[in-house]
């Protein structure tokens, strides 16, 4: 009798950890949170671990009727939350580590976005997919229609307003002085390092690049993360990109390459940086051409 006892409270216990909206009020962060959810988010390390000791479903997503599940999960919310510990925790529990929300968003873009280097570097030892990117102006567009409760001007003013939020002040206030589809446009197809780059984070593009992130990945309009560092006019950011390669003959679809938008912009000495990288490139490339023609 003792034992069946004990397992009639264990599933008891496993049954709460799943429950959506437990004893958490719905306006808190989201209908349809579970536990987990809310404890995660919140930075709740000690509750996270009683849960995950109970069989909780560490890949659980919160449900706030923008796809049915939005995607967020409990390892999203820790990265972008900027909890270590409780990142460490659910790694342990083998989560999806490249689990997307609904706008394609995945635990290694809020690092990335957040320049949260230790939790970087967790998700790639842990074998995050650094190439992951952000889902198509048009894809969003379709699941705001078919699903949320908000606009699509409402979502790209939280966009704006997220990124702002987290970005250093220089960032912050490059990007205040946008419009809120500049957000969007930079954002459609985006991937961890894009956003490294745009964000000015040093530590994680450096990371990211050690573990194979793709450095001439182009999102929707053909921008490379070489582009955001021209951009933004992170220097350090620009070195280190053409110093492992990054291709600056890669135009937008507007036509315009790296170093016209630094030009653009108004960052001297990244034109100076990539204006030099061009020339030895040349230089390089016809030395390998009379070699190759004298034998």
């Amino acid at each position: 009798m003792e034992d069946l006892h004990k397992i009639s409270q264990k599933s008891k216990r496993v049954t709460l950890a799943n429950t959506k909206d437990t004893v958490i009020p719905k306006e808190d962060c989201g209908s349809g949170n579970t536990p987990l959810i809310v404890t995660c988010y919140y930075g709740y390390t000690d509750m996270v671990q009683w849960i995950l000791h109970h069989d909780v479903d560490v890949n659980q997503c919160r449900d706030d009727g923008v796809t049915g599940l939005d995607g967020f999960t409990p390892l999203i919310y820790s990265c972008e939350s900027n909890h270590t510990s409780i990142v460490q925790l659910l790694l342990k529990h083998k989560p999806n580590i490249d689990a997307q929300t609904y706008a394609g968003g995945n635990a290694l873009m809020f690092s990335a976005v957040n320049g949260n280097l230790e939790i970087t570097q967790l998700l790639v030892k842990n074998n995050a997919d650094c190439n992951v990117c952000c889902c198509s102006k048009q894809s969003f567009i379709d699941t705001i229609k078919s699903h949320s409760s908000k606009t699509l001007e409402e979502e790209k003013q939280g966009s704006f307003d997220y990124l702002i939020k987290k970005a250093s002040s220089h960032v912050a206030d490059y990007i205040s002085k946008k419009t809120v589809n500049y957000v969007f446009d930079i954002e459609a197809g985006c991937s961890p390092l894009h956003f490294a780059c745009f964000m000015n984070r040093l530590d994680v593009v450096r990371c990211l690049l050690d573990h194979n992130a793709n450095i001439n990945m182009t999102n929707e309009d053909e921008t490379t993360p070489l582009f955001f560092a021209c951009e933004l006019g992170n220097e350090d950011i620009v070195r280190l990109l053409l110093d492992k390669g990054a291709d600056t003959q890669i135009c937008r679809l507007d036509g315009k390459s790296p170093l016209q938008i630094a030009t653009d912009n108004g960052h001297t000495s990244i034109v100076v940086v990539v204006s030099e990288h061009m020339k030895e490139a040349t230089l390089s490339s016809d030395s390998c051409s009379v070699v190759s023609g004298s034998i």
